[in-house]
Order: C-alpha cells, then sequence, then structure tokens
C-alpha cells in the first residue's frame, strides 16, 4: 500500500468496511450473472449468443467503472488533489473541479465534476473530517457548487 506524500495536507480514506462491503455486494451480483450465463448455456439457448454477449458486456462495464471509484482523497499544501482507486490515480487542482455533489443518504458517491469528466469517491458525507477536506477544497476554489449538502 502506497503512503501519501510529506506534502500532502489532508488525507481522506473512505472507510474500508465499506469499500469492501461494496465489491463484495458486487462479487455476489457477478456470480449470479455468470450462474445465469452457465444456466443459458447449459439449455444450448437458441437465440443465439447476442443475450449472452450483452450480459458479459455489462459485467465487464461494471467492475472497469467500479474499479475506477475513488477510496482516498489526498489535498496538498499546493491545491493538488490526487483521487486514488483500485484502477487509477486522478491528478487534479481545485480549479478543475465545478462540483461536488453529496448523495441524498448521506452514505455512497461524492461525485466531482472534472473539466473532462466525473470522478467518484467512496464517502460517508457526516465524517467530520471529509467535510474538513471538501472545506478546504472550497476554499481554494470558491467557484464550487456543492450539491445536495
Amino acid at each position: 500500500m502506497d503512503h501519501p506524500d510529506e506534502s500532502m495536507r489532508y488525507v481522506y480514506q473512505a472507510p474500508t468496511l465499506f469499500v469492501v462491503a461494496f465489491y463484495v455486494i458486487l462479487l455476489i451480483w457477478s456470480v449470479i450473472s455468470i450462474s445465469l450465463i452457465q444456466a443459458l448455456l447449459d439449455e444450448k439457448v437458441r437465440a443465439g449468443a447476442y443475450p449472452l454477449f450483452m450480459i458479459a458486456f455489462i459485467l465487464f462495464y461494471m467492475w472497469y467503472f467500479s474499479l475506477g471509484i475513488s477510496y482516498r482523497l489526498e489535498l496538498g499544501d499546493d491545491g493538488e488533489i490526487r483521487l486514488k482507486s483500485l484502477r487509477r490515480t486522478i491528478r487534479i487542482i481545485a480549479e478543475g473541479i465545478t462540483v461536488i455533489e453529496f448523495p441524498r443518504m448521506g452514505l455512497g458517491f461524492i461525485r466531482f465534476r472534472l473539466e473532462r469528466e466525473k470522478a467518484y469517491l467512496f464517502g460517508l458525507t457526516h465524517n467530520a473530517f471529509l467535510q474538513t477536506v471538501l472545506s478546504a477544497i472550497k476554499k481554494a476554489n470558491s467557484d464550487i457548487t456543492f450539491k445536495h449538502r
């Protein structure tokens, strides 16, 4: 596991239980879907390969997207923000964020609207430290709009 740079002022990491529970549920859903594919193959479906291809494509895309959800938010003194996921690390500056949108239930994914894409962060919106980090980001870019906060 990598460690934050010494230049990072704030580091928020989503609760491990929350992240693990999400991926366990996703794994269960995948096993059910693969079981469905296996059952269809066993019955020698006459519809052809198209339904099987669609289920496989949806599973692949679901995992690809899910592995891109960030579990760690790092904010440096220079305003650099790093969102780390299992698949990649997004490096941006606070000015590159236009909107931060919170889940309505208080538990879920916080969406960051960036210039060219959207990034998601596992989060508990009532976490005081997360609120401190987001306030520091807002201080670095006062034009950021918070939705559903």
